[in-house]
């Protein structure tokens, strides 16, 4: 039977309904354990398999059933690297998290809501632990309610058939890849589908997820899957999300190797919208975006051990043509931490005027330099060094460029001898002066007019003889 709305309506009469008989199911739904699939699990560090062989025994001794699940097996089959440890477990994976913590020593943090646990292993190692479940949502975009089901069940209520395959653990069965929904299938042809035509609605988070997994695999959407996509993107779903869970999956997008063409799919979708109504970026925005990534191998390459939230400077370089309001209203949808939001009120004209001071051809001291930059979030700095790329002239991005590398090395870290207490000690009496000479001996030092310690206390005893 092909797949498509009638098997997934089927499905919503309980998991049964999907095959003919229960001989058919178990042929489609387990792949033995043959040579091909145990050596999925060897693609994982010796480490890995061995605390994993080390698990299965453990469920086998508790008398239940242990599953690796989700986006690792996707990719293991896929041949990607991934050792994000999902495991589900096929009665209480609290009861049996704890168990693990107590034979590990390792630190434990509970969902209960949600009958799952994290936890992290003497060494470091992540691994999440959960309950095979069923979840209902009362409304859409809600988070779900919770109830304990099989295995074929947790497994159907996940986001694609890509990301609803596990693989057995336990010792007797050792490498069993269950694919109840034809989820190996779809890998091989390079397809992205929802598991059932309330996907979207009962989780509008999909939405983007369908997008940074069709953008980072070159993936198609099924012919249902897409009417669906289009139909929720329509539809007011996303502006249901709470802003945390909205600004999750943006990030998420952002964070991946090239997130522009995942954007300019949230432009032709119209879901920007749902950051503000009057986000409209145009060709300086598209010019922006299409150098960033060079921008950031720049900074990179330059600056290795300043590192950047990648994430962050897309959103920036997205809101890089609107208007200070605009800004303030998606940090508010957002609902960023105040360092976010700090960083993202450079988006717009801020940044664009310094750009064109620091590409000009001005004579520009380093501490004028230094005045201009300094307290702007390493994001922004990386912005500017964007919008100077866009510009498309050489010699002023050349000025540009070398300006801000030597802020970024050299000037931003000066320091100095003198402080407050030095000034009380030459006779100057606390006041509005103590800030004016500590700038001013700053500024000589930085344009290079103070050349060490002797001569650094000689202008300050000057300063404080002229402000005395």
């Amino acid at each position: 039977m092909p797949r498509g709305i009638a098997k997934q309506v089927r499905w919503t009469k309980g998991v049964k309904g999907r095959f003919e008989s229960d001989e058919e199911r178990t042929t489609m739904s387990v792949m033995a354990p043959s040579r091909s699939a145990r050596q999925l699990m060897h693609q994982l560090p010796r480490r890995i398999v061995r605390l994993l062989r080390q698990l299965g025994r453990l469920a086998d001794h508790e008398g239940t059933g242990l599953y690796l699940v989700g986006g690792v097996v996707r990719d293991l089959l896929l041949k990607r690297r991934n050792w994000d440890l999902d495991l589900t477990v096929e009665g209480d994976g609290v009861a049996f998290a704890r168990v693990v913590t107590n034979r590990y020593g390792a630190g434990l943090a509970l969902f209960e809501r949600f009958s799952t646990a994290r936890l992290v292993l003497p060494d470091g190692l992540k691994v999440d632990i959960a309950s095979t479940r069923r979840e209902s949502y009362a409304n859409p975009a809600a988070l779900p309610d919770v109830v304990t089901a099989s295995l074929d069940e947790d497994l159907f209520r996940r986001d694609f058939t890509i990301n609803a395959m596990a693989i057995q653990l336990n010792r007797s069965r050792w490498g069993e890849l269950r694919d109840p929904y034809g989820g190996r299938q779809d890998l091989k042809h390079h397809t992205l589908r929802v598991l059932h035509d309330r996907s979207f609605a009962d989780d509008p988070t999909r939405i983007f997820r369908a997008i940074r997994f069709a953008e980072r695999f070159a993936f198609h959407l099924d012919p249902n899957t897409e009417r669906l996509l289009l139909r929720a993107s329509n539809s007011s779903l996303v502006a249901r999300l709470s802003g945390p869970r909205l600004a999750n999956e943006l990030f998420a997008l952002m964070k991946e190797r090239h997130p522009e063409f995942a954007i300019g799919r949230l432009r032709r979708l119209r879901l920007l919208r749902f950051l503000h109504p009057r986000v409209a970026p145009g060709k300086q925005t598209e010019r922006l975006l299409a150098v960033l990534p060079q921008a950031i191998d720049s900074w990179k390459r330059q600056c290795p051990a300043i590192p950047l939230d990648r994430s962050l400077i897309w959103l920036m370089a997205l809101l890089a043509d609107a208007a200070d309001s605009v800004i303030a209203g998606a940090v508010e949808r957002l609902q960023l931490s105040v360092a976010q939001g700090g960083a993202l009120k450079w988006a717009g004209d801020k940044s664009s005027q310094i750009t064109k001071t620091l590409a000009s051809d001005a004579r520009l001291r380093p501490s004028q330099v230094y005045r201009l930059l300094s307290g702007l979030p390493d994001e922004a700095l990386a912005l500017v060094l964007t919008k100077g790329l866009a510009m498309n002239r050489r010699a002023e991005f050349a000025r540009l460029s070398r300006r801000l590398m030597r802020f970024l090395k050299r000037d931003r870290h000066t320091t100095m001898t003198i402080n407050g207490d030095t000034l009380k000690e030459l006779g100057l009496r606390p006041g509005p002066h103590f800030k004016k000479i500590l700038s001013r001996l700053l500024d000589e030092r930085l344009d290079g007019r103070i050349t060490g310690v002797a001569h650094e206390r000689d202008r300050a005893r000057a300063l404080v003889e002229q402000y005395s």
